[in-house]
């Protein structure tokens, strides 16, 4: 079986963002922090980012917010992340594919020319739904992308 990797624009992001101890261990934990400190998790729009920062690896958990003091209030960081064309894959029932990630992530880097120190995007669209985003090199091709196999 093979994913359907298509280009799509993603838009400027403003989140709040709960950096990973390690990664990739430390990912759940970092979700897990995230998460403690919301009133409430329905309606929210939730990114994990993947960044090389010092030459490492670095996962940020993250939820869209409206601004700043929205950012002040949760005790985290804010991170601007800029949109634009990014090759995506969807992974549908994501929960029980999580092991598929890091695989489907380099898969699109192979496929496509991504945007030098733009951070891979997941944007967790439902409870069983997961946009993979690699974020595209000025110049690159539009149209559909060529399939990334599972």
């Amino acid at each position: 079986m093979r994913y359907k990797a298509t280009v799509v624009e993603m838009p400027d992001l403003l989140l709040a963002a709960c950096k990973a101890r390690s990664f990739p261990d430390g990912i759940k934990d970092a979700w897990d922090r995230l998460e403690a400190r919301m009133p409430s998790l329905k309606g929210r729009h939730f990114y994990g980012l993947t960044v090389c920062e010092g030459g490492e690896l670095v996962y940020y958990a993250a939820v869209q917010v409206a601004g700043e003091d929205e950012a002040a209030a949760l005790g985290f960081p804010l991170l601007r992340v800029r949109g634009g064309r990014c090759a995506r894959v969807k992974l549908l029932d994501w929960p029980h594919h999580v092991d598929e990630i890091g695989a489907v992530f380099d898969e699109l880097m192979r496929n496509f020319p991504m945007a030098p120190d733009a951070p891979t995007v997941e944007y967790y669209r439902s409870e069983s739904e997961l946009h993979l985003l690699v974020p595209l090199a000025e110049g690159a091709q539009d149209g559909e992308a060529p399939a990334v196999p599972k």
